[in-house]
């Protein structure tokens, strides 16, 4: 009795083997993880981070064509006097700089003065021979009385000799002027480098002082990061480079937010986009607002580094919780937002043959479906047009042998 009873369960355990084997070969042996089309809202977001800062700050920064040390470095947190130094770089290449124009400009002027000193030499030597000439020919024309008593070549030979002498006088004349214009055209030009040289001058001795950072009002002086991203701030002796704060002097009555995106993430922020803050220090803080401005120029993240960073900086119009400068702060840029959409995973959508394609269930087979995009992140997409809402498409592509 029982030997017929387990001949007749090992009976329908092998008919159900061979439905489900039936199943996964009318399947082709394809087990594909599917996901059904629904409408939904589109948010892609960006996650960055930054920190605050007042909106009043005074930013002091290394001056332009500048790579030195800092020598001078105020203290962090200092209630600074107007007129007090908070920093003081050293660049030995400006002083260089500075010295070799400041010779050039010297030797410019002793050049001018020597110009002017063989200008005269030479006008006074051309004088001389015109004034040699008019000489000769006032005498040739004293002798012309005696041409009536010469004989016609001896008159002839005098009368030639004279007209030598207006030639000559004519060419000195002509000479003179020359020289005149030659002199004052190599004056100017001893001139304009001269201008040229006390420019160079003048710009080195500003850079110069500039080096030498003084605070333009009473109030607190805090230093400045050296990277963003880091917590350690300058100090003195680190070397630093152009555009780098290096001194901050905030005010407490209102904030923005300072986030530096690396550039694949900067190309995707636009101006307006919304803002989302929380702070890790201060966990039950919320914040908002909207990005306000990006910076043209990316900043290198270490010295010597292709890598760059992009300063974006962002309103905080509303909050939960006052905010002190220097927090960090967690961002989430909203860069769009579409409601009542036809929202998929990205990893649903496929290329071939240069256009978007996704694959439909339909029956145990798959429909290979052209799709337009018409918004698509590495998370998720927006379909436009190819599929409706309830079809169901693959994750995984299918086999060219199981699509119709």
């Amino acid at each position: 009795m029982f030997g017929g009873r387990k001949k007749i369960v090992l009976s329908a355990v092998a008919a159900l083997i061979g439905i489900v084997l039936a199943s996964c070969s009318a399947k082709g042996g394809e087990d594909l993880t599917l996901y059904t089309v629904e409408r939904g809202t589109f948010d892609d977001v960006l996650r960055v981070e930054g920190f605050t800062e007042s909106l009043g700050s005074l930013i002091f920064t290394c001056p332009p064509d500048v790579d030195g040390s800092i020598e001078y470095l105020v203290e962090s947190g200092t209630m600074v006097k107007q007129g007090d130094t908070l920093c003081i770089i050293e660049d030995m290449s400006i002083e260089e700089r500075y010295d070799n124009w400041l010779v050039n400009l010297e030797n410019s002027y002793a050049d001018l003065e020597a110009a002017k000193a063989n200008a005269q030499l030479e006008l006074a030597l051309l004088e001389a021979q015109v004034r040699t000439n008019e000489a000769e020919t006032q005498i040739a024309g004293l002798d012309s009385v005696q041409l009536l008593y010469l004989s016609p070549t001896e008159r002839r030979i005098k009368e030639l000799q004279m007209e030598q002498s207006a030639i000559r006088r004519e060419r000195l004349y002509k000479q003179l002027d020359k020289q005149k214009i030659i002199q004052q055209a190599d004056i100017k030009k001893i001139q304009s480098q001269i201008s040229q040289n006390e420019r160079r001058v003048e710009s080195q001795r500003q850079l110069l002082q500039s080096l030498v950072i003084l605070a333009p009002k009473d109030g607190l002086a805090i230093r400045a990061r050296r990277w963003p991203w880091s917590s350690q701030t300058w100090l003195v002796g680190d070397n630093i480079w152009n555009g780098r704060a290096v001194v901050t002097m905030p005010t407490m009555d209102s904030m923005k937010v300072l986030i530096y995106a690396q550039e694949t993430e900067y190309k995707r922020i636009e101006v307006g986009d919304s803002v989302e803050y929380t702070f890790d220090a201060m966990p039950a803080n919320r914040a908002w607002g909207r990005v306000t401005r990006l910076s043209p120029m990316g900043l290198k993240r270490t010295e010597g580094s292709e890598v760059k960073t992009f300063e974006v900086e962002a309103t905080v119009d509303s909050l939960l919780q006052p905010l002190d400068p220097g927090l960090s702060v967690n961002c989430r840029i909203f860069l769009q937002h579409v409601p009542d959409t036809l929202v998929v995973p990205t990893v649903c959508v496929y290329k071939r043959d240069s256009v978007d394609v996704v694959y439909v269930r339909k029956g145990r087979k798959y429909e290979e479906r052209e799709v337009r995009l018409s918004i698509s992140t590495p998370r998720s997409s927006v379909i436009a047009e190819g599929v409706s809402e309830g079809e169901q498409i693959t994750l995984i592509k299918p086999d060219d042998k199981h699509i119709l």
